[in-house]
């Protein structure tokens, strides 16, 4: 019979037939190290790529796919994310409502409710951030600390209503080099929105189920919009693309690399209003786009530049093209699924804005204005208020780093 859970045990009578009593003595059963059944699983997605962020502090985003074996609903009432030759570093702590603000059901238009409870036979995904202060304390390998609470035991009381897990889901920290790119735009005030890491964004949380795999493609993709000297994003109608200043802004390779798939001729939507699902092909969801391969440090990666403006890319490039960095490949548009003027960047493991892995990226300079106070500041800014700063950022310049969510920075220098 086939079985989810159960043990085959074999004994082996020692020291009866032929053995002496002194020889039966010198047995000693052996146990395995500390073993916890725990009716779930937990598996990270990824092995997590470091960054270094505009806070200083070393990035670690990835994600844990967990599994409930049991009968009953299971609660993940804290997650732990710790280094694994020394567990008192703690990478990461989500508990209660934290885990649940970074929790999501594994289903297809599901979103994160108020308990990060999995049901019987469900899958659920939590979003982590690992971070460490400095490059060297960067772990070799990440453990997790799980803890999740039933309604009552499991399979006939060996698993209790209250299980906590160490060292589960381990993995280890990749080694592969973040590139360094130049900005894909140029001029002051650009507004990193949906960015990495911390915050379950909609990048951040978009996970596609393609092709048989589970992929996280977005995982530190940024949408840029760019603000105007009143930290305003539109003056005017807010449903009209003239209202946008920066709509046009000329998109620029960030490296030198080879367009190896583009699109063109998908038209502008329009502004304050996203297409109803279903309405584009999911193909067509990054608007007119080109994606560039490129090589750093012998590793290949893909660039993706998303929603620009009708014709633009056509007249510019085309498939197999080898450009440089600083070239324009296209301009700032609202074509594909997009709501207001922006440039979906990203870099990826795959020529694919759907199947692939994101990986982290750095640009090699530019000056922080400041952050962002909060995500609500977000929506103010979609309805046409000013930026509102969180007062404990400091500006300044950052070189090698890569853009965190909620960030104003300027790729011209200091303003």
């Amino acid at each position: 019979m086939r079985r989810i859970l159960g043990l085959c045990l074999l004994a082996s009578v020692v020291g009866l037939t032929g053995s002496t009593p002194a020889t039966a003595a010198t047995y000693r059963p052996t146990r395995p190290a500390t073993v916890q059944v725990s009716a779930f699983s937990a598996t990270p997605s990824v092995s997590p790529v470091p960054v270094r962020g505009t806070d200083g502090r070393i990035h670690m985003p990835y994600e844990l796919l967990v599994v409930n074996f049991g009968s009953d609903p299971a609660t993940i009432a804290s997650v732990q994310a710790v280094n694994a030759r020394r567990p008192s570093r703690v990478l990461d702590s989500l508990t209660g409502a934290d885990v649940a603000a970074h929790f999501m059901i594994a289903a297809i238009g599901g979103s994160s409710p108020a308990e990060a409870v999995i049901g019987p036979g469900q899958e659920g995904i939590v979003w982590l951030d690992a971070t460490v202060s400095g490059w060297s304390s960067v772990p070799r390998r990440i453990v997790h600390r799980i803890r999740v609470t039933y309604p009552k035991p499991q399979a006939g009381g060996l698993i209790p209503a209250d299980v906590t897990v160490t060292g589960a889901a381990p993995t280890r920290v990749s080694t592969l080099p973040v590139p360094i790119l130049r900005p894909p735009l140029a001029g002051p005030r650009w507004f990193d929105a949906n960015g990495c890491c911390s915050v379950l964004s909609s990048h951040r949380g978009a996970v596609n189920p393609v092709n048989a795999s589970t992929n996280f493609p977005e995982r530190t993709a940024i949408d840029f919009v760019q603000l105007n000297a009143q930290y305003r994003l539109f003056t005017g109608d807010a449903t009209k693309i003239s209202s946008y200043a920066y709509y046009g802004t000329p998109v620029m390779a960030a490296t030198d690399g080879t367009v190896v798939a583009m699109l063109d001729g998908l038209p502008n939507q329009v502004p304050t209003t996203e297409p109803p699902l279903g309405a584009l092909p999911l193909v067509d969801f990054g608007g007119n786009h080109v994606i560039e391969k490129f090589y750093y440090a012998g590793h290949v990666y893909y660039a993706y530049y998303g929603h620009m403006a009708p014709g633009s890319v056509s007249s510019r490039v085309h498939v197999g093209e080898h450009v440089h960095a600083g070239q324009v490949i296209g301009q700032l548009g609202d074509s594909g699924n997009s709501a207001a003027p922006h440039l979906h960047f990203q870099v990826m493991d795959r020529p694919s804005a759907l199947v692939a892995q994101g990986l982290p990226y750095e640009f090699n300079r530019f000056f922080v204005r400041g952050r962002a106070a909060d995500e609500d500041v977000v929506d103010n800014v979609l309805a046409g208020l000013p930026l509102q700063f969180d007062p404990t950022v400091k500006p300044g310049p950052r070189f090698k780093d890569m853009p965190l969510n909620l960030d104003l920075v300027d790729f011209t220098g200091r303003p």
